[in-house]
């Protein structure tokens, strides 16, 4: 007989209507691909998801959808906690306060729950609540605010989904469907997880969040920080050496290598390099520029090696993000 596999959607009052809904439906897609994988299907483990609250009454999530809860067993394979709906980085601040009257909530899922998941700002709520490992990846416009909020986590922004031993989180948006996919694989085998994902639509060669991800937005509260990223910016497209950075702001290299990891968590040749990465970014996409004047445009000189660091960085050559995201 096939295994159930119990998966529960962790409801509180705010989160994302549009996930929580989109992660019940998987696995429910997913029992019904079960019926095209002929003689396997029998043996292949099905999928019993639901949503559970701090208490029985229904969870009011995002625009005011109300979803019904049900009682909480002793033992789940999974559970996922879904993004917090929010407008803005400083209404996120306040929601995440706000919930932080779900922690002990949290905890006791995290101990009834073989694997204990999160989607985009869900990671907030787990690393809030002490529940997060030392990697995760979260949504693409959260990752410095991360950083610096949760400094003892490695963010790996450009991952889709991070698994780091019992503890899962995914990235931005539809990237919910990514995690829920490899649950079912790592529950019930790759053939239902092929299945469930073409009857989705969803592509398996996964890409990244990396084409997504802003510049970093130097903090208002260090003007020293503030006053070495502003001339970084401005002389992005120059030849610059770091040594020659440190003279023009009359501070040691070791100091400011210090105060760009204690604010930014990067150094400033990794800071002035997202500049330029992101000023490529801006002219694939809004000029026919060839790229040997973009390269040169953004303070490089060799068109091969920023070609692989723009590999390295966005996750595709500078030619695929021009066909992807440019201007016809």
């Amino acid at each position: 007989m096939a295994k159930t596999v119990t998966v529960a959607i962790v409801g509180y009052p705010g989160c994302s209507a549009w996930i929580t809904a989109g992660l019940l439906e998987l696995f429910a897609i997913a029992n019904n691909a079960r019926a095209t994988l002929g003689n396997r299907a029998a043996s292949t483990a099905r999928f019993d998801c639901h949503i559970v609250g701090r208490s029985r009454h229904p969870v009011r999530s995002s625009h005011g959808v109300r979803f019904t809860t049900n009682a909480i067993r002793r033992h789940y394979d999974a559970s996922i906690v879904p993004p917090v709906w929010c407008e803005s980085l400083t209404d996120l601040e306040v929601q995440a306060h706000r919930l932080r009257s779900e922690n002990s909530f949290l905890a006791s899922m995290a101990r009834r729950s073989s694997i204990l998941a999160s989607t985009c700002s869900g990671a907030v709520l787990l690393a809030q609540a002490g529940l997060l490992s030392r990697r995760a990846t979260t949504c693409w416009w959260l990752v410095n605010w991360f950083r610096r909020t949760f400094p003892d986590i490695e963010m790996a922004p450009d991952r889709l989904v991070m698994r780091d031993g019992n503890r899962w989180t995914a990235a931005a948006g539809a990237a919910y469907m990514h995690l829920a996919l490899d649950l079912v694989r790592e529950f019930a085998g790759e053939p239902l997880a092929a299945a469930t994902a073409k009857l989705m639509l969803v592509e398996r060669r996964r890409g990244s969040q990396s084409p997504f991800l802003v510049p970093h937005a130097p903090p208002q509260a260090d003007s020293e920080i503030e006053r070495a990223t502003r001339y970084l910016r401005q002389h992005s497209g120059k030849r610059l050496a770091i040594a020659g950075v440190c003279r023009a702001l009359a501070v040691s290299e070791r100091t400011l290598a210090r105060r760009f990891k204690a604010t930014l968590g990067m150094s400033p040749l990794n800071y002035l390099q997202s500049q330029r990465i992101a000023r490529a970014r801006q002219l694939l996409e809004s000029s026919a520029l060839p790229l040997e004047r973009i390269v040169e445009q953004c303070g490089y000189e060799d068109v091969s090696s920023f070609r692989k660091l723009f590999a390295r960085q966005v996750g595709m050559t500078p030619r695929e993000y021009r066909l992807r995201f440019g201007n016809d």
